[in-house]
């Protein structure tokens, strides 16, 4: 059994996420209205994310004041990232929260001069919560409350991994062709927890094949992976710079348990065209 116990300043932010999760089983599965941000792409927006995410806002601004906030359902984008800068995703997996599989979950990170300094993702519908705080490792809450460190796998062979991907749909993504190419796959309907569980070592690798996600998508799971060995990187090897000025990645995310799985994933995908698609 674990005796770790995080820190004063984790347990806050633990439990932000924990109310925040609770405001969305308060909607799940219940009969609510749904809207869409996007004219021209289906992307769903509904009162559990923004109560959800007003909550988040409130409860950051009165615990930080000085602090910025960047979150997938406010307008606010900081003029730089000199300051610390919190990006928050209420719901992550809004289509899931709707289709009632339970892939949703509530992220929290904190950035600052570079480097990401804390990472909370819950999955309230599955139970799960995962932390990293920089250089103390990442761990996930067990069913007695206590936390166990965890680590990502050491596998190297692709073709033994196991590589968390997408459940089937009409709707092809330029990433497909590179999916098709790999072995071993698992249908996963969670969205980000996929990293998570990467980082506990239940799969080696996944592809986020569409080019929606953004900063808020990525930061918390990023520093979760790392801080349990893994490695987070754009379709062409690049680190995600978290101070570009654009909030959406535009090019496809590939986490991985270690440099040797991520390379081989680059190396399928060297010969595929992978532009953004015209908006």
């Amino acid at each position: 059994m674990s005796n770790h116990r995080p820190s004063d300043f984790a347990k806050r932010i633990i439990k932000l996420a924990e109310e925040t999760g609770a405001i969305l089983m308060s909607y799940y599965k219940k009969d609510i209205a749904v809207d869409s941000k996007n004219d021209d792409v289906f992307d769903p927006v509904t009162i559990a994310d923004r109560e959800a995410d007003a909550h988040v806002r409130r409860r950051l601004g009165e615990m930080f004041p000085e602090d910025e906030i960047l979150s997938e359902e406010n307008d606010h984008i900081p003029a730089d990232y000199s300051k610390r800068i919190w990006m928050v995703d209420p719901l992550d997996g809004t289509k899931e929260f709707l289709k009632h599989t339970d892939g949703f979950s509530v992220h929290i990170g904190l950035w600052s001069q570079g480097k990401i300094l804390l990472g909370v993702v819950l999955a309230p519908a599955l139970g799960r919560l995962f932390y990293a705080e920089l250089g103390e490792g990442a761990y996930e809450r067990m069913s007695d409350s206590t936390f166990r460190l965890i680590h990502v796998s050491s596998v190297k062979k692709l073709e033994e991994a196991r590589l968390l991907t997408r459940t089937p749909s009409s709707e092809r993504r330029p990433l497909d062709p590179v999916v098709d190419q790999l072995q071993a796959r698992e249908k996963d309907p969670s969205s980000k927890i996929k990293i998570c569980r990467i980082a506990c070592g239940e799969a080696e690798a996944t592809l986020h094949t569409n080019f929606r996600l953004s900063k808020w998508d990525t930061l918390a799971p990023e520093l979760i992976l790392t801080e349990a060995g893994g490695i987070m990187a754009d379709i062409d090897g690049k680190p995600l710079d978290y101070t570009q000025a654009s909030l959406r990645w535009e090019r496809s995310i590939i986490a991985a348990n270690n440099r040797e799985i991520l390379d081989q994933i680059l190396a399928v995908s060297k010969n595929i065209n992978l532009a953004v698609p015209a908006q």
